[in-house]
C-alpha cells in the first residue's frame, strides 16, 4: 500500500515538473494575437486617451512572453490562455473578443483571484511554479502600453528634454504622470 501511495505521489510530482518545464506552445500564442490585444484593451480600455490595443501592446506580449519569459512562466501563460479560451466558451457561449466589457472583466477577475499568492505558502508557491497567467498578462501590458508612443505621450505627460532633477514633486488634480526616457 506504501508503495502504491508513493508511486502515485511520485507520477503526479513528475507530471507537475513536466507540465512546467515542458517546451510551450508559442503557436497557440500567434495564433491569438487579437486575443492578446482584447485582454490588454480590457485592462487599459481606451477613455480619452488611446486604450492597449490601439497602442499595439498584443504583439508586445507576445515576443516578451517567448523571448523574455522563463519556461515556467511560459507555460503557465499559454495554459492559462488556452484555459481562457475554453472558459469563454463555456461560461458565455462565445469567444472573449465578442463578449462584453462586464463579461470580460469577470473573467479576468477570475483569473487574478486563482493567481493571486498569498501568504507565506503562496510566496513558496510562485517560487516553485512561475508567475501566473493573470500577473504576466498584467506585468506586460502595463509595460508595453507605458513604453508605447501612444502611452507615453497621450496617456502620461511627456517632456522630451527634461529639466533639472526634481525626486517629489506634487501632482495637482487631474494632472497626468510623467515619462520620460
Amino acid at each position: 500500500m506504501g508503495l502504491l501511495f508513493g508511486g502515485v505521489l511520485a507520477g503526479g510530482a513528475g507530471w507537475e515538473w513536466w507540465s512546467l518545464y515542458k517546451r510551450p506552445s508559442m503557436e497557440l500564442l500567434q495564433r491569438n494575437l487579437a486575443l492578446l490585444d482584447d485582454l490588454a484593451d480590457t485592462i487599459i480600455p481606451a477613455t480619452d486617451t488611446p486604450g492597449a490595443k490601439a497602442a499595439g501592446v498584443g504583439a508586445l506580449i507576445f515576443v516578451m512572453v517567448r523571448d523574455c519569459a522563463d519556461r515556467k512562466t511560459q507555460n503557465n501563460f499559454t495554459e492559462g490562455l488556452q484555459d481562457l479560451i475554453d472558459k469563454a466558451k463555456s461560461r458565455y457561449g462565445k469567444r472573449f473578443g465578442e463578449c462584453t466589457a462586464a463579461q470580460r472583466e469577470a473573467l479576468l477577475d477570475s483569473f487574478e483571484d486563482a493567481g493571486r499568492a498569498g501568504g507565506v505558502l503562496g510566496k513558496v508557491r510562485k517560487r516553485l511554479t512561475g508567475d501566473s497567467f493573470y500577473t504576466t498578462l498584467k506585468k506586460y501590458t502595463v509595460l508595453g502600453y507605458c513604453t508605447s508612443k501612444p502611452g507615453a505621450t497621450e496617456a502620461m505627460r511627456y517632456d522630451y528634454i527634461p529639466g533639472k532633477y526634481v525626486g517629489s514633486l506634487p501632482l495637482q488634480p487631474g494632472q497626468r504622470s510623467w515619462s520620460t526616457r
